[in-house]
Protein backbone atom coordinates (compact mmCIF):
# COMPACT_ATOMS: atom_id res chain seq x y z
CA UNK A 1 0.00 0.00 0.00
CA UNK A 2 1.24 3.51 -0.73
CA UNK A 3 1.77 5.95 2.01
CA UNK A 4 -0.16 9.14 2.14
CA UNK A 5 2.65 11.14 0.57
CA UNK A 6 3.78 8.40 -1.85
CA UNK A 7 4.00 9.32 -5.58
CA UNK A 8 3.53 6.30 -7.81
CA UNK A 9 4.83 7.03 -11.02
CA UNK A 10 2.52 5.59 -13.76
CA UNK A 11 2.86 2.47 -15.68
CA UNK A 12 1.97 2.07 -19.35
CA UNK A 13 -1.23 0.40 -18.44
CA UNK A 14 -2.33 2.95 -15.91
CA UNK A 15 -0.94 5.83 -18.10
CA UNK A 16 -3.81 3.86 -20.90
CA UNK A 17 -6.12 3.92 -18.20
CA UNK A 18 -5.98 7.30 -17.38
CA UNK A 19 -6.16 8.77 -20.98
CA UNK A 20 -9.72 6.18 -21.25
CA UNK A 21 -10.82 8.15 -18.16
CA UNK A 22 -9.65 11.63 -19.68
CA UNK A 23 -11.06 11.12 -23.40
CA UNK A 24 -14.30 9.65 -22.26
CA UNK A 25 -15.52 10.69 -18.32
CA UNK A 26 -13.61 14.52 -19.16
CA UNK A 27 -15.37 14.77 -22.54
CA UNK A 28 -18.53 13.78 -20.77
CA UNK A 29 -18.42 15.88 -17.91
CA UNK A 30 -17.73 18.86 -20.28
CA UNK A 31 -20.42 18.62 -22.64
CA UNK A 32 -23.43 17.69 -19.77
CA UNK A 33 -22.17 20.67 -17.39
CA UNK A 34 -22.13 23.11 -20.91
CA UNK A 35 -25.38 21.05 -22.75
CA UNK A 36 -28.15 23.71 -20.71
CA UNK A 37 -29.15 25.38 -24.18
CA UNK A 38 -28.65 22.45 -26.51
CA UNK A 39 -30.70 19.90 -24.68
CA UNK A 40 -34.54 19.76 -25.54
CA UNK A 41 -37.31 18.83 -23.53
CA UNK A 42 -37.85 14.96 -23.71
CA UNK A 43 -41.83 13.63 -24.55
CA UNK A 44 -42.25 12.12 -21.06
CA UNK A 45 -41.80 15.59 -19.67
CA UNK A 46 -45.13 17.44 -21.05
CA UNK A 47 -48.22 17.41 -19.73
CA UNK A 48 -51.32 19.18 -21.12
CA UNK A 49 -49.60 19.81 -24.12
CA UNK A 50 -47.00 22.18 -22.20
CA UNK A 51 -43.26 21.00 -20.80
CA UNK A 52 -43.05 20.38 -17.16
CA UNK A 53 -40.97 22.55 -15.38
CA UNK A 54 -40.60 19.94 -12.03
CA UNK A 55 -39.55 17.48 -14.08
CA UNK A 56 -37.52 18.98 -16.50
CA UNK A 57 -35.54 20.45 -13.23
CA UNK A 58 -35.80 16.87 -11.58
CA UNK A 59 -33.94 15.30 -14.96
CA UNK A 60 -31.41 18.43 -14.89
CA UNK A 61 -30.60 17.67 -11.33
CA UNK A 62 -29.74 13.88 -12.60
CA UNK A 63 -27.96 14.87 -15.54
CA UNK A 64 -25.55 17.53 -13.84
CA UNK A 65 -24.91 14.74 -10.61
CA UNK A 66 -23.86 12.42 -13.53
CA UNK A 67 -22.00 15.28 -15.82
CA UNK A 68 -19.94 16.29 -12.27
CA UNK A 69 -19.00 12.76 -11.54
CA UNK A 70 -17.21 12.03 -14.81
CA UNK A 71 -15.60 15.84 -14.94
CA UNK A 72 -14.08 14.69 -11.61
CA UNK A 73 -12.81 11.31 -12.80
CA UNK A 74 -11.41 12.81 -15.89
CA UNK A 75 -9.92 15.47 -14.11
CA UNK A 76 -8.45 13.11 -11.75
CA UNK A 77 -6.95 11.16 -14.38
CA UNK A 78 -5.41 14.70 -16.12
CA UNK A 79 -3.77 15.81 -13.19
CA UNK A 80 -2.27 11.90 -13.22
CA UNK A 81 -0.89 12.34 -16.85
CA UNK A 82 -0.04 15.58 -16.14
CA UNK A 83 2.25 15.43 -13.02
CA UNK A 84 3.63 12.10 -14.90
CA UNK A 85 2.49 10.09 -11.32
CA UNK A 86 -0.57 10.07 -8.86
CA UNK A 87 -0.84 9.57 -4.99
CA UNK A 88 -2.94 7.37 -3.32
CA UNK A 89 -5.68 9.30 -2.90
CA UNK A 90 -5.92 9.61 -6.26
CA UNK A 91 -5.90 6.27 -7.17
CA UNK A 92 -8.39 5.86 -3.98
CA UNK A 93 -10.78 8.37 -5.75
CA UNK A 94 -10.38 6.86 -9.12
CA UNK A 95 -11.54 3.41 -7.28
CA UNK A 96 -14.47 4.91 -5.56
CA UNK A 97 -15.62 7.17 -9.10
CA UNK A 98 -15.94 3.95 -10.83
CA UNK A 99 -17.64 2.03 -8.10
CA UNK A 100 -19.71 4.81 -8.07
CA UNK A 101 -20.62 4.60 -11.72
CA UNK A 102 -21.04 0.69 -11.45
CA UNK A 103 -23.46 0.65 -8.70
CA UNK A 104 -25.82 2.62 -10.35
CA UNK A 105 -25.42 0.63 -13.71
CA UNK A 106 -25.98 -2.86 -11.78
CA UNK A 107 -29.08 -0.60 -10.37
CA UNK A 108 -30.84 -0.34 -13.83
CA UNK A 109 -29.55 -3.34 -15.30
CA UNK A 110 -31.89 -4.05 -17.96
CA UNK A 111 -32.76 -7.43 -19.04
CA UNK A 112 -31.79 -9.92 -21.43
CA UNK A 113 -29.28 -9.53 -24.01
CA UNK A 114 -29.84 -5.55 -24.31
CA UNK A 115 -28.69 -5.62 -20.38
CA UNK A 116 -25.69 -7.94 -20.96
CA UNK A 117 -24.59 -5.94 -24.31
CA UNK A 118 -24.80 -2.70 -22.60
CA UNK A 119 -22.70 -3.92 -19.70
CA UNK A 120 -20.17 -4.97 -21.75
CA UNK A 121 -19.69 -1.71 -23.53
CA UNK A 122 -19.61 0.44 -20.47
CA UNK A 123 -15.97 1.50 -20.12
CA UNK A 124 -16.33 1.69 -16.57
CA UNK A 125 -16.91 -2.05 -16.27
CA UNK A 126 -13.54 -2.79 -17.70
CA UNK A 127 -11.62 -0.17 -16.02
CA UNK A 128 -12.75 -1.33 -12.82
CA UNK A 129 -11.90 -4.88 -13.53
CA UNK A 130 -8.53 -3.10 -14.95
CA UNK A 131 -7.97 -1.60 -11.25
CA UNK A 132 -9.18 -4.18 -9.18
CA UNK A 133 -6.47 -6.15 -11.12
CA UNK A 134 -3.79 -4.52 -11.10
CA UNK A 135 -3.31 -1.98 -8.80
CA UNK A 136 -5.78 -3.09 -5.74
CA UNK A 137 -2.35 -3.15 -3.22
CA UNK A 138 -2.03 0.17 -3.72
CA UNK A 139 -5.04 1.98 -1.57
CA UNK A 140 -6.38 1.49 1.82
CA UNK A 141 -8.08 -2.14 2.47
CA UNK A 142 -10.99 0.15 3.74
CA UNK A 143 -11.74 1.57 0.32
CA UNK A 144 -11.79 -1.69 -1.34
CA UNK A 145 -14.01 -2.76 1.40
CA UNK A 146 -16.27 0.43 0.13
CA UNK A 147 -15.33 -0.01 -3.68
CA UNK A 148 -17.11 -3.53 -3.32
CA UNK A 149 -19.79 -2.58 -1.25
CA UNK A 150 -21.16 -0.29 -3.71
CA UNK A 151 -20.97 -2.64 -6.38
CA UNK A 152 -22.97 -5.35 -4.02
CA UNK A 153 -25.43 -2.76 -3.04
CA UNK A 154 -26.26 -1.88 -6.55
CA UNK A 155 -26.67 -5.83 -7.47
CA UNK A 156 -28.88 -6.42 -4.59
CA UNK A 157 -31.26 -2.91 -5.40
CA UNK A 158 -31.39 -4.76 -9.14
CA UNK A 159 -32.60 -8.24 -7.75
CA UNK A 160 -35.01 -6.67 -4.89
CA UNK A 161 -36.03 -3.35 -6.38
CA UNK A 162 -35.63 -2.79 -9.79
CA UNK A 163 -37.03 -6.45 -10.82
CA UNK A 164 -39.48 -6.67 -8.50
CA UNK A 165 -40.95 -3.10 -7.98
CA UNK A 166 -39.65 -1.04 -11.01
CA UNK A 167 -39.88 -3.37 -14.30
CA UNK A 168 -41.99 -5.57 -13.54
CA UNK A 169 -42.45 -8.27 -15.35
CA UNK A 170 -38.65 -8.29 -15.96
CA UNK A 171 -38.65 -8.68 -19.75
CA UNK A 172 -37.50 -6.80 -22.50
CA UNK A 173 -41.00 -6.48 -23.26
CA UNK A 174 -41.47 -4.48 -20.50
CA UNK A 175 -39.45 -2.01 -20.91
CA UNK A 176 -39.81 -1.53 -24.76
CA UNK A 177 -44.12 -1.03 -23.72
CA UNK A 178 -42.92 1.60 -21.40
CA UNK A 179 -40.25 3.41 -23.80
CA UNK A 180 -42.45 3.34 -26.55
CA UNK A 181 -45.34 5.18 -23.91
CA UNK A 182 -42.77 7.93 -22.27
CA UNK A 183 -42.25 8.68 -26.27
CA UNK A 184 -38.64 7.62 -26.86
CA UNK A 185 -38.11 8.63 -29.97
CA UNK A 186 -37.81 5.76 -32.95
CA UNK A 187 -34.56 5.93 -33.83
CA UNK A 188 -33.35 4.75 -30.36
CA UNK A 189 -35.83 2.57 -30.42
CA UNK A 190 -34.63 0.74 -32.87
CA UNK A 191 -31.19 0.80 -31.51
CA UNK A 192 -32.79 -1.02 -28.50
CA UNK A 193 -34.38 -3.51 -30.59
CA UNK A 194 -31.37 -4.39 -32.47
CA UNK A 195 -29.35 -4.70 -29.31
CA UNK A 196 -32.06 -6.50 -27.38
CA UNK A 197 -32.34 -8.88 -30.76
CA UNK A 198 -35.78 -8.07 -30.57
CA UNK A 199 -38.35 -8.07 -33.80
CA UNK A 200 -41.26 -6.14 -33.57
CA UNK A 201 -44.17 -7.89 -35.04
Amino acid sequence: MLSPTELYPLTPLLKGILWVEVLVYLGIGVYEIIDDFRVKPQPWMTLSNTPNSYLMIKEKVGHKMHGGLCFLLGFIALNGLIEGAVTRFELELCFVSLALLMMAIWMTLMPGRLGITVLLTKPEFWLQILMFGYFLPLIQPWVVGLCIALNLWGILVNVVHTRRQVLVPFSYETLRRDAVEAGLAERELNTFDKLAGHKPQ
